[in-house]
């Protein structure tokens, strides 16, 4: 249930001048006496504890666009959740106040600045939505389809095309929900018949996803997992650089922010399980090291539950500049290793806060530890001396939303 009073507050809190803004309100009070909205906007809003981040689509009468935008987002993960909302096959019109948000704003869309009678625009519209959706059969290996998201395989072709590729029912049908920027959905005649299969190929149809039919030989040739899944789907990938060329952040945040920072985790499926944390536990976005497993292996795909894909990921070659450029901003960047004198619940920190995970077996690096603010442990009882990386993330993550629960 969206309160419109708290949007419209958000709104004229970020920018009070926008004309879409006195629009909104407007409208918005005609449909306290109607309860119908005229015009028809359409409101999204994101922030898990607290309003972070707000869409209004207006409709717009051009030949060009269905509606223009005004988006307001104060951290990544705020600004990708609402771009993952915006409709398929829906083209807006958005007005970019915020440099950030203009450079963000491809990894979900495409389009082009435009000209209007009333300013510059970027015309986008969600990736994998942007020409007529193809339906066919597909019986050969050589199909320029079926080669193209067996490229995917590889990491090098993942970077290539810029696109990954997940498997299953389960995470497919979460993607196509999630509004993941979807480019192809390759699907097995067996999967077709089913009555969950023909529920998500009706649902990516209305989505105007392209589908390919399958036999179970094609699609065994573009996966190596086994069984054979029975739906696999390339999807656009993201994954900027932390800092810049010029050594600044490249990354947006607010006072109240929560990042997890991951050194050389070496198992995919560790670093899908601590990605999957991360997701619920509601942190801004995850720094991840080149070092370590990448991210859109299938296997830390899998294990992520949907949060590659939809969770802001960043790389970086070594985290301990990210640590440095971090604290030079204004972080406090909290280290986890077991060998700290300071205990997790007895430690005070302030946010902005940044956690530190490191490698399953050797932990962090001694430059990273150099690097944090303080280090802490998790307490723990007699008989373990360290926990699965992705259940420590979770630890430390949900101590600090204890914390600043509001």
């Amino acid at each position: 249930m969206i309160d419109y009073d708290q949007v419209i507050d958000f709104l004229e809190k970020a920018h009070p001048d926008v004309d879409v803004v006195s629009r909104f309100k407007q409208a918005y009070q005609t449909f306290c006496k109607t309860g119908k909205w005229q015009p028809a906007y359409e409101v999204f809003v994101a922030g898990w504890q607290q309003l972070d981040g707000v869409m209004v689509l207006e409709p717009e009468d051009t030949p060009d666009a269905d509606s223009q935008v005004h988006l307001t987002a104060t951290t990544e993960r705020s600004l990708r959740e609402l771009l993952l909302t915006f409709p398929r096959r829906h083209i807006g019109l958005f007005r970019l106040t915020e440099k950030w948000i203009e450079n963000r704003i491809h990894d979900v869309l495409e389009g082009d600045i435009v000209q209007t009678n009333t300013g510059a625009f970027y015309r986008g519209i969600k990736r994998g939505s942007h020409t007529k959706a193809e339906q066919r059969t597909v019986s050969k290996r050589k199909d320029a389809i079926v080669s193209h998201v067996r490229k995917l395989a590889s990491l090098k072709g993942k970077f290539e095309h810029a696109q990954f590729l997940i498997e299953g029912h389960l995470i497919v049908e979460r993607a196509v929900a999630d509004g993941l920027p979807i480019a192809t959905l390759l699907y097995t005649n067996g999967f077709a018949a089913t009555p969950e299969g023909k529920t998500l190929l009706k649902h990516a149809i209305t989505e105007n996803l392209s589908a390919y039919q399958v036999s179970d030989g094609v699609m065994g040739s573009v996966t190596t997992t086994r069984p054979i899944p029975p739906i696999a789907a390339s999807v656009h990938l993201s994954y900027p650089n932390f800092l810049s060329e010029d050594s600044s952040l490249n990354f947006h945040f607010n006072s109240r922010c929560v990042l997890l920072i991951t050194e050389n985790i070496g198992n995919p499926d560790n670093l899908g399980m601590t990605l999957r944390t991360a997701d619920a536990a509601g942190v801004s976005a995850v720094l991840l090291s080149d070092d370590g497993a990448n991210p859109f292996h299938k296997n830390c795909v899998r294990a992520s539950r949907g949060a590659v894909g939809r969770l802001p990921l960043f790389r970086t070659p070594s985290i301990s500049p990210a640590i440095e450029t971090l604290r030079a901003a204004g972080w406090y960047v909290l280290g986890a290793t077991a060998s700290a004198e300071s205990q997790l619940y007895t430690t005070e920190f302030t946010l902005p806060t940044a956690i530190v995970v490191g490698n399953e077996n050797t932990g962090l690096s001694d430059q990273a530890r150099q690097c944090c603010t303080e280090l802490i442990r998790i307490p723990m009882a007699s008989g373990q001396s360290s926990l699965n990386v992705g259940v420590a993330a979770g630890v430390l993550l949900y101590e600090l939303t204890r914390r600043y629960r509001i």
